[in-house]
C-alpha cells in the first residue's frame, strides 16, 4: 500500500511540474505507430498457500510488480501488441529439512510472470486518454533457494485493466493502470515432500504507473 501511495503522488508531482500537452495540439499532432511503455507498482496476489504444506501456510504477497509492454497502433481507438507482467516476492523465515537432514529456515526467491498478447481500445484521444485492456497469457514462474535450487511452474491466465495516459508530448506520456489477472498454474513437481499437490493460483490484481514512449508517424 506504501508503494501505491508514492505511485500516486509521483503522477501528482509530475502533473504539475511539467507542462501537460494541450488538447488543441493533440488534434494536431499525427498519431503514431508504435508504443513502448515500462511500469512498476503493487498489489495483491490471491494464492494463500505457496509451499502446499498443513503445517504452515505461506500466502502469496508481491513486493513489486513489473509490467512491460509494447504495441502497434491501428488507429485512434484500436492497438494490438503484447506483454509481459509479473511479481516478484521473498519468502523468509521458512522451516525446512535440507538434504544434510538438517533442520533450518530458509528464504525463497518467488516470480509470477504472465507472457501474452493483448488488445486495447483507447476510448477518447486528447491530454488525457483513458483506456482498458485484455489479454490471453501463458504463465511461468521460479521458486528459488539456494540449497533446493530452482522450481519453475507453467500454466496460462486471462488478464485485463483500465488506465489513462497523460500525454507530455507528441512521444512522451505517463500512465496509471488498474489491472488483474485470473489463472490456474502447477509446480513440475511439489515443493517439499510433504506438500498436499502442485497447484498455483497465479491471480493477481494491481496498480501501476508507466513511462510510455510513441515513434513513428502513420
Amino acid at each position: 500500500m506504501k508503494l501505491i501511495f508514492v505511485l500516486f503522488l509521483f503522477l501528482f508531482s509530475i502533473s504539475i511540474t511539467i507542462k501537460i500537452l494541450p488538447q488543441s495540439l493533440v488534434n494536431e499532432q499525427s498519431l503514431q505507430k508504435f508504443e513502448v511503455s515500462v511500469g512498476f507498482g503493487s498489489g495483491t496476489a490471491f494464492e494463500n498457500d505457496i509451499f502446499k504444506t498443513e503445517i504452515e501456510k505461506v500466502k502469496a504477497s508481491p513486493e513489486a510488480i513489473i509490467n512491460f509492454a509494447m504495441h502497434y497502433i491501428i488507429d485512434p481507438n484500436l492497438s494490438f501488441g503484447f506483454l509481459l507482467e509479473g511479481y516478484t516476492q521473498t519468502v523468509g523465515d521458512v522451516a525446512v529439512t535440507l538434504p544434510s537432514g538438517e533442520l533450518k529456515n530458509e528464504t525463497f526467491d518467488l516470480a509470477c510472470i504472465n507472457i501474452g498478447v493483448d488488445g486495447r481500445w483507447t476510448f477518447s484521444r486528447g491530454s488525457f486518454e483513458p483506456y482498458g485492456f485484455a489479454s490471453i497469457n501463458l504463465v511461468n514462474g521460479t521458486l528459488q533457494n539456494n540449497f533446493l535450487g530452482n522450481l519453475s511452474m507453467t500454466g496460462v491466465s486471462i488478464g485485463g485493466g483500465l488506465g489513462t495516459k497523460l500525454n507530455f508530448s507528441q512521444h512522451w506520456a505517463v500512465a496509471i493502470e488498474a489491472i488483474g489477472f485470473l489463472g490456474t498454474a502447477k509446480w513440475k513437481q511439489k515443493v517439499f515432500t510433504n506438500s498436499t499437490g502442485t497447484s498455483f493460483n497465479p491471480s493477481h490484481a494491481g496498480l501501476t504507473l508507466a513511462i510510455v514512449y510513441r515513434w513513428g508517424d502513420m
